[in-house]
């Protein structure tokens, strides 16, 4: 299934408010190491070139199996610090806040427990 494109533009406009308003998020992404990942066009290339069947073999997994890993390796990457629970409740919680604001939410209740260790 892919996103219309005023979705997919709504998400990407969601993404870059949060990244300018969150410092925090700025420094983890702006310090992400920079990994190189080969593209799709690069592992057709590689396959077209080797004449051994065996290596063909492994980098036509490598290439069916291309958007599970990158998928992987971008949720690695960008997914940790802009899907966390953290920074959700802390958007919501501000614009609940407001009083114009044009969806209702309920308040998050924030919940504590104490475990204490008996010896």
């Amino acid at each position: 299934m892919k996103l219309n494109k005023s979705v997919r533009d709504e998400i990407l406009e969601l993404i870059e408010l949060v990244f300018k308003d969150d410092a925090h998020l700025q420094q983890l992404l702006s310090s992400a190491k920079p990994d190189t990942f080969y593209t799709k066009e690069e592992l057709q290339k590689t396959i077209d070139e080797i004449s051994s069947s065996e290596m063909k073999l492994v980098f036509e997994k490598k290439l069916t199996t291309f958007e599970s890993d990158r998928k992987r390796y971008l949720m690695e990457r960008y997914g940790k610090p802009l899907l966390n629970g953290r920074l959700v409740r802390s958007i919501l919680d501000i614009d609940h806040n407001k009083s114009n604001h044009f969806l209702q939410l309920p308040h998050m209740k924030k919940k504590y427990t104490m475990f204490k260790k008996y010896y």
